[in-house]
């Protein structure tokens, strides 16, 4: 039945979007869809031993609810089609009236974390892979207020359930998250959080901070993050990132770009992890990007080759 039921939800997505570009499909003055099919190979070498692979990663069909001051967001999501169709967020936002008090919002449902330079989904993604030992927190069950007095600056503060961990819906260990934005000019913006959860028998906390320079067809990032008290043996550790994207259309009269990333993580008591990746992307229409990624585990002195197709609508 769950096989039955994303065949189906496939079908209805891909009846909706033939001859649609790349934006949200309007169903009705309330309502609209968003979403992507993403598929991958991946050969991956190590020790003298290589393992190859073809699949589809991920089907995601958002629904956006829009009735003014309030909105809501509903996105599907299947990775692993033998566990069919999961919720992956579902949040409701009020804007308050600008004549009460401006540039403020209140959400509450399951909704993605703050933090990062680096987005949750492929279609945010400079590359295939994410960065080495990637610690940010994932969905979360809350409330969370977003101010912004100018639009220079941004201030976000949410209490949880739980911050690393979605199923975690126990509100006698809660965990908060804070973060400032900074948008100084057009061409910069950067990002200072802060999060800590209450587990069971150790708390633990992250700070993270990003900046990004995009001028013409080049961008630039740079992020570092801070764990205290990582994991239940209490370790202390830093994940770090760097990275440049180019635009080669103007320079070729083609939608290529190439990105160069270098990241890594450390703990107290395990051996530092760092990687090197190149990657390619070629735009083949508005929908269809077309993206190569080698990328090399320094540490582990592990080989990956990757070729991805990601559609969205």
């Amino acid at each position: 039945m769950k096989k039955f039921a994303l065949t189906t939800l496939l079908f209805v997505v891909l009846a909706f979007t033939t001859g649609t570009l790349n934006a949200e499909i309007k169903l009705t003055d309330n309502l609209s869809l968003s979403g992507f099919l993403d598929m991958s190979t991946v050969i991956g070498s190590h020790d003298d031993h290589t393992d190859a692979s073809l699949s589809f990663d991920q089907f995601e069909l958002d629904f956006h609810l829009d009735y003014g001051s309030v909105t809501g967001r509903i996105d599907i999501d299947s990775t692993d089609t033998d566990q069919g169709i999961k919720l992956e967020q579902g949040f409701v936002t009020y804007t308050l009236p600008e004549d009460v008090v401006s540039g403020v919002s209140i959400t509450a449902g399951r909704f993605l974390s703050s933090f990062g330079f680096e987005a949750a989904e492929p279609t945010g993604l400079y590359q295939y892979s994410f960065s080495e030992g990637i610690p940010y927190p994932g969905y979360q069950n809350g409330v969370a207020v977003n101010v912004s007095p100018v639009k220079e600056v941004g201030i976000y503060l949410a209490l949880l359930s739980g911050v690393w961990d979605v199923n975690d819906t126990d509100v006698k260990d809660p965990g908060v998250e804070a973060q400032l934005s900074l948008m100084p000019i057009d061409q910069i913006t950067a990002k200072v959080g802060y999060a800590m959860d209450m587990l069971e028998d150790y708390s633990q906390s992250e700070l993270n901070a990003w900046a990004q320079f995009t001028q013409g067809p080049l961008t630039l990032a740079g992020e570092i993050d801070l764990l205290g008290n990582w994991g239940a043996d209490g370790n202390n550790g830093i994940h770090f990132l760097g990275m440049a994207n180019v635009s080669l259309e103007d320079a070729i009269s083609a939608p290529v770009a190439v990105t160069l990333r270098f990241s890594g993580i450390n703990l107290d008591d395990t051996d530092s992890s760092t990687e090197f990746t190149f990657s390619p992307s070629y735009a083949a229409t508005d929908n269809w990007l077309l993206l190569a990624e080698f990328k090399r585990r320094i540490d582990a002195e592990e080989t990956i080759i990757a070729a991805e197709s990601l559609f969205t609508f």
